[in-house]
């Protein structure tokens, strides 16, 4: 099988469609297949991790059409002789992989919003929920919903090492690959000062514009906090985190699966549904949007988890019996088996 992904990321949009078809590519070389990322993707870390994920990397200029990106991927899923074409991208529209469809291509269509039409093959939305959610899709289309679908990288799977802990000694604050208003450093201000006992692990994700910014700060106030830029350091960050404050995308899925209490700030529409979803299920704490959090509502409600071993607890079971891990395995299996 050669499997292609249609895939971007950058500081608009995050990288959270980048880690989840990474994350699904290590279940097809597993497997012996081909992968290959077609993408507009700039950044060259990102690109180094494509790349030594073992798929062959196709570059995208950054302004062509809709039309004429669709055509550079069908060329070259041709060339490759691409069995199936995943798209995991918010601006391909219905036309899009009308076409993919109409050049003979099984389609595999990751999705988080359900606003567009699908001539897929296949539809596949991990997050929490989405079983609820209404699709327009044609009457061939077959469907992978919910979180038994979470695709876990690798690195990550490794949540039988972790210790629970009856203290909180150490916060991880994550939220996602970029940062564009700095929401990082508002939430180290809000908590430096929380008490004397806890160390921060903060993560910076490599489209983060602040990086400097928030460096200097720590400096400057001599606080304890470790900063954490590289991704391949990320599953010792989560064994050795006690509590999170994170974003609503993808990340709550692995703090999920390590157990891993988190109270969660969107910040982009796309998240409202999963962070609600996952508070209702008692798994996250769902703070708000990121405009409207307050000061003190964040401190208080972080000193809450703190100070609260069972509510700890409870939120750490459901999260482990919600991603068991193997959703990356039962899409390949359901790929495998497609006619």
């Amino acid at each position: 099988m050669n499997v292609g992904f249609r895939v971007d990321a950058s500081s608009d949009i995050g990288i959270g469609h980048l880690i989840r078809c990474l994350a699904l590519s290590e279940e097809f070389t597993k497997r012996g297949y081909n992968c290959n990322v077609i993408s507009k993707i700039e950044n060259e870390e990102l690109i180094s991790r494509i790349i030594k994920n073992k798929i062959n990397f196709q570059k995208i200029k950054p302004k062509v059409t809709l039309e004429e990106d669709r055509n550079i991927v069908i060329k070259f899923s041709n060339e490759y002789d691409i069995d199936w074409i995943i798209t995991d991208h918010y601006g391909l529209n219905s036309e899009y992989i009308k076409e993919l469809k109409k050049n003979n291509f099984k389609v595999l269509s990751i999705d988080d919003t359900a606003q567009i039409h699908y001539y897929s093959d296949i539809l596949l939305n991990q997050n929490i929920g989405s079983e609820k959610l209404k699709f327009s899709t044609e009457k061939y289309t077959k469907f992978l919903l919910g979180t038994n679908y979470v695709m876990i990288r690798n690195q990550l799977l490794r949540r039988d090492e972790k210790n629970e802990k009856n203290t909180v000694e150490k916060i991880l604050i994550t939220l996602g690959g970029t940062d564009e208003d700095n929401l990082t450093l508002e939430i180290i201000k809000i908590l430096e000062d929380i008490n004397d006992k806890t160390e921060f692990l903060v993560l910076i994700g490599p489209l983060n514009p602040h990086e400097n910014n928030i460096k200097d700060y720590i400096k400057e106030k001599g606080l304890k906090i470790k900063l954490i830029k590289s991704l391949e350091d990320i599953s010792n960050i989560y064994l050795e985190s006690d509590i999170a404050i994170s974003a609503g995308g993808s990340s709550c899925y692995e703090l999920a699966y390590f157990g891993i209490p988190n109270i969660i700030i969107t910040v982009a529409d796309n998240q409202l549904n999963i962070a609600k979803e996952l508070d209702n299920q008692e798994i996250s704490i769902y703070l708000g949007i990121k405009h409207e959090i307050k000061r003190e509502q964040l401190k208080n409600k972080v000193k809450e988890l703190i100070n609260n071993h069972s509510l700890r607890k409870n939120l750490s079971q459901n999260g482990k019996k919600l991603v068991d891990g193997k959703g990356k395995e039962r899409i390949v299996n359901f790929m495998e088996r497609f006619n």
